[in-house]
């Protein structure tokens, strides 16, 4: 199975994006897996958030998976291989995680993408439809919001074609709900960009110096 780890960040987050680059690249080296990260923006007028979508088609025809992680998450170094989650769900097209809180809310921080034209009808949509974009009815949540959207109206039937984990599987927020052997990333979603690079720097320092 070929599946490539897509990462996006530029000059603003440069300090904690190497970081987590670096640390996603020895976990995919661990398990052979290949890693692309990109600093180039694709859009004129949105936040770098988004960037994720036009990579992620970019690069999808190239793979039987592609794996979404933002630039302020990064992957344990003793995580289980992230194909095993794969596998449990070879049959659909998108894999999510849920958030925090037990809400059926999707956190888009990371997530996995089957290569498949319905997936990339889908990005394709979730990505350059404009229509959705102004309905965002999270703006502030970027192009998450309009995600969510997308499954409240199940546009495209996405209600059929992914499977949403239970939070604390592919990703958590708070070093107290890791669930040992089991969580795959930390995602250090709502800190400031100066706790990001500390606690990537210290974890990096602790894992591979």
């Amino acid at each position: 199975m070929k599946v490539c780890v897509l990462m996006f960040y530029d000059d603003t987050i440069k300090n904690y994006g190497e970081l987590t680059y670096e640390i996603n690249k020895k976990y995919c080296e661990k398990y052979n897996l290949d890693i692309i990260v990109s600093n180039e923006k694709k859009y004129e007028n949105r936040p770098p958030a988004w960037e994720k979508l036009p990579l992620l088609l970019e690069h999808i025809s190239n793979y039987d998976y592609v794996i979404w992680v933002d630039a302020d998450a990064f992957f344990y170094s003793d995580a289980n291989n992230i194909i095993d989650v794969i596998s449990l769900y070879s049959e659909t097209h998108f894999i999510f995680s849920k958030d925090v809180g037990g809400n059926n809310n999707i956190n888009s921080g990371i997530f996995i993408v089957k290569n498949s034209q319905y997936s990339k009808d889908f990005l394709t949509k979730w990505a350059y439809d404009i229509e959705l974009y102004v309905k965002n009815p999270v703006p502030d949540w970027w192009e998450q919001g309009v995600l969510i959207y997308m499954f409240n109206k199940n546009i495209l039937g996405i209600n059929l074609n992914s499977v949403q984990i239970k939070y604390g599987v592919l990703q958590h927020f708070h070093e107290h709900d890791k669930i040992k052997d089991t969580t795959h990333i930390l995602h250090l979603a709502g800190k400031t960009n100066s706790m990001r690079y500390t606690i990537c720097k210290e974890y990096f320092d602790k894992i591979y110096r």
